[in-house]
């Protein structure tokens, strides 16, 4: 596994953690915590339990994503992968364990940093009364992610491909 995407993992999880246990109390003990296409909350939470929801999201969900992906990838030997005879010849199959792995590392922090952008609007919901969600913030976000998905997607398939002669 390399260096980089672990120090950005540790760092991200870590930053989770401090951000949404540092800025929950924020929040009022009722949480808007879902809202409809307009902006306006529909539903509410605990404060205590919209703050395990988010850690668990944002912490929990990707240390697990991660903790599945380096035990299945870091001893896989049969693998459905674009060109998988060449990959996973003896003599590149533990670079290619590698590459899945510090590429499910990346999924993870992005996973985190998405949670983390999700509290942040959350958080800025709860500056106005009523609280109100900036549905073009929120739509900007999702839209980042599904590129930055859409991205990590390509340059994960691109990796496979046979190395020119």
């Amino acid at each position: 596994m390399k260096t980089i995407p672990c120090i950005m993992f540790v760092s991200m999880l870590l930053f989770a953690i401090f951000y949404v246990t540092g800025s929950v109390s924020n929040l009022p003990l009722l949480v808007a915590s879902h809202f409809d296409g307009n902006g306006d909350p529909n539903a509410y939470m605990p404060r205590k339990s919209y703050t395990m929801f988010v850690l668990i999201s944002g912490v929990g969900l990707p240390l697990a994503i991660v903790a599945l992906l380096t035990a299945v990838y870091s001893k896989a030997r049969d693998m459905k992968l674009p060109n998988r005879d060449y990959w996973l010849a003896p003599e590149r199959i533990a670079q290619t364990r590698a590459l899945l792995v510090n590429h499910g590392v990346w999924f993870g922090t992005t996973i985190t940093a998405m949670v983390c952008f999700m509290h942040w609007l959350e958080l800025d919901a709860h500056r106005t009364v009523p609280p109100h969600l900036s549905s073009q913030l929120f739509a900007g976000g999702l839209a980042a992610f599904l590129l930055i998905t859409l991205g990590w997607i390509f340059v994960l398939l691109r990796a496979f491909r046979l190395p020119r002669a």
